[in-house]
């Protein structure tokens, strides 16, 4: 694939982190890129997030989305600081740290699974009984049982880092068009041959990408459906009178993230709310009673905002990432659900370098799109 001429050598659909990063990095590797998003770049499911970077709260068993996760995790202040160095604008990296945080006996067992998981991959992790969290964190409510320190999990501020990492790609070449919905995928024969817009207009391209999030199961034009479903997450942010902690923390029902300007973060539901990006009452209201319930001071805490996204949840829980098993040249990257900050180093590396034809290590045979067809057949037969 070329840099000259008029035709992409790989079409994006989806500007959000995803988008943005693997544009990013086949455009380092030597590809003309161009990004499509039917909004403005960065501000679906990304926007919304929190920005915790936290693959060992997100699962308690091992597995390729822990290593993956891992992997990323660890590709995090780097990739960091080349965005930053790039575009000269800061992203509030900050490596914190996190308490899940139990509230009941049972609880605090099922922190000890974890600890041993943590201790498995080499994860610095502390088991605090009820006395040990009180006195790392006096501000939490009393009637916690414990909780576990991962000293390892980190933090961004997700909306500053999507304007930083669109500003990179841009400066690295990559062509970045909003307002623009696609509408269907081009096939022609066995090969992708580019996208059709809802507006009817053709772009043809060497390669497409599918990265549209929630909405990849909304275009036309695939071999087979793409089982991404729309998993909606409200949240809201609060000015305390007074720091709760520079840690993460987390229960069972929710979390709180802390901003450097003193916001706290509050999130998140997950609803089946198909396409509607809204809050409603009985979300904000489980919201401030998770928060009050972790940290009984935020009585008195002003609300700030109130905000929702749509999270690409695949059928298995597993992103979706690689080359399509039965047309050439289209690819996929989608179904990270709640974890699509946290992975985009990861697939950036990994699908970036595969676009562009470099040799790498396999992604995980979990995560390949072929997997969709045994999907397709079970749901079929069931």
């Amino acid at each position: 694939m070329s840099r000259n001429g008029a035709r992409p050598d790989l079409l994006v659909v989806g500007g959000g982190v995803i988008g943005l990063s693997v544009g990013r990095e086949a455009a380092r590797r030597g590809l003309k890129v161009l990004v499509l998003d039917r909004g403005e770049a960065g501000r679906g499911a990304s926007w919304a997030a929190a920005g915790m970077l936290s693959p060992l709260a997100e699962v308690d068993v091992p597995g390729p989305f822990l290593d993956f996760g891992i992997t990323s995790l660890r590709m995090y202040r780097d990739w960091v600081r080349e965005i930053v160095e790039e575009v000269d604008a800061p992203v509030e990296y900050r490596e914190c740290g996190k308490i899940l945080l139990a509230f009941s006996p049972s609880d605090l067992d099922g922190l000890r699974k974890r600890k041993r998981l943590a201790e498995r991959h080499s994860i610095p992790v502390t088991l605090l009984d009820s006395t040990g969290l009180e006195r790392e964190e006096p501000a939490l409510a009393p009637a916690l049982s414990g909780g576990l320190l991962l000293e390892d999990d980190f933090r961004v501020d997700n909306r500053a880092l999507v304007v930083a990492l669109r500003e990179s790609a841009h400066l690295g070449g990559v062509e970045i068009r909003t307002g623009t919905e696609v509408r269907t995928i081009q096939i022609e024969g066995d090969r992708a041959a580019g996208v059709v817009l809802a507006d009817g207009t053709g772009i043809s391209a060497g390669a497409v990408l599918v990265a549209a999030g929630a909405w990849s199961g909304e275009l036309k034009g695939m071999p087979r459906p793409v089982p991404v479903r729309p998993v909606r997450g409200q949240m809201l942010s609060l000015a305390p009178t007074r720091p709760i902690s520079t840690r993460m923390l987390e229960a069972a029902d929710g979390y709180l993230v802390p901003r450097d300007d003193g916001r706290l973060l509050v999130g998140a539901t997950m609803e089946e709310a198909g396409f509607r990006e809204e809050n409603t009452v009985d979300g904000t209201s489980r919201l401030l009673a998770v928060a009050h319930r972790i940290a009984p001071g935020l009585g008195s805490a002003r609300v700030v905002e109130l905000w929702s996204g749509l999270r690409p949840a695949s059928l298995d829980g597993l992103p979706i990432l690689g080359p399509d098993p039965d047309i050439a040249n289209l690819y996929l990257a989608t179904g990270h659900f709640r974890n699509g900050i946290l992975l985009a180093p990861s697939t950036a590396a990994s699908l970036g370098a595969a676009i562009a034809g470099d040799p790498i290590d396999p992604l995980p045979p979990e995560f390949l799109p072929g997997r969709m067809l045994a999907h397709e057949g079970s749901t079929k037969s069931s």
